[in-house]
């Protein structure tokens, strides 16, 4: 699982240098971003909003926390937070390598489908990510992505 792991971070960082961006051009969108990958860019993309929820999640625990576990509705908004990251994290928690290829590769599609919706172009990767991960869950996606929809609203 390590070597995985350094292969995804070591492609994330290849791409970067290949200057694919989401700001390359400010009036794309995500969905024409996300669209115009191949299916490899699309696994080691998400990958990298994965990698980057898990430190995500380890300074979210550090630094608020445990400071707010003296406020109850901080916690409680902190914590809900910290269970949407793991429960995205823990989808590619598998015992094989096929096993975690085969879920990143459903949620690639998963994505996919949902930027084929004209309605959700403007809706941000990493929130599809989310919905993708709700959507394996069997979690009901339909009302959160319309709040996606009014948010991402250019």
């Amino acid at each position: 699982m390590k070597k995985l792991i350094i292969i995804f971070i070591i492609a994330f960082c290849l791409l970067s240098f290949m200057k694919i961006s989401c700001l390359a051009n400010e009036s794309s969108s995500s969905g024409e971003f996300w669209n115009s990958m191949d299916d490899n860019n699309k696994e080691v993309y998400i990958w990298g909003i994965r990698e980057g929820i898990v430190m995500c999640m380890e300074q979210i625990t550090e630094r608020f926390l445990v400071p707010a576990s003296k406020n109850k509705e901080n916690t409680a908004i902190i914590e809900a937070i910290l269970e949407d990251y793991y429960q995205f994290v823990m989808l590619f928690r598998a015992d094989d390598y096929e096993t975690t290829l085969n879920l990143l590769k459903t949620v690639v599609n998963i994505v996919s489908d949902l930027y084929k919706d004209p309605a959700n172009t403007y809706v941000n990767i990493s929130d599809m990510c989310f919905l993708a991960s709700r959507k394996l869950r069997g979690e009901p996606i339909d009302s959160l992505l319309g709040e996606l929809r009014k948010k991402a609203l250019p």
